[in-house]
């Protein structure tokens, strides 16, 4: 599957996006994007929801732990590459 565009609208490389997807790997790249570290963006994946990441969605960390335990690994993910995504709409 081709990445490319993906990668480009969450302003991330193909390799971030790739290792997110397979390896469940945030990155320096995408944490700057979404306002968090690369830690809290692996942690959330594996299944842990930091103050960082329930910023960046916008409730508290109780609500988005409620959220990320119902939507699992690949709900995560997608949730990290709608979050870069997204950003570029709320900064232009």
């Amino acid at each position: 599957m081709n990445f490319v565009g993906i990668a480009s609208r969450a302003g991330v490389t193909t390799t971030c996006l790739k290792n997110l997807i397979n390896k469940g790997e945030g990155s320096v790249r995408l944490a700057n994007r979404i306002g968090t570290t690369r830690t809290n963006i692996t942690k959330f994946v594996e299944g842990t929801v930091s103050p960082g990441i329930a910023a960046a969605l916008g409730t508290s960390r109780e609500h988005a732990q409620d959220l990320r335990d119902k939507i699992g690994r690949e709900g995560a993910i997608g949730i990290i590459i709608g979050l870069a995504c997204g950003m570029c709409r709320s900064k232009g």
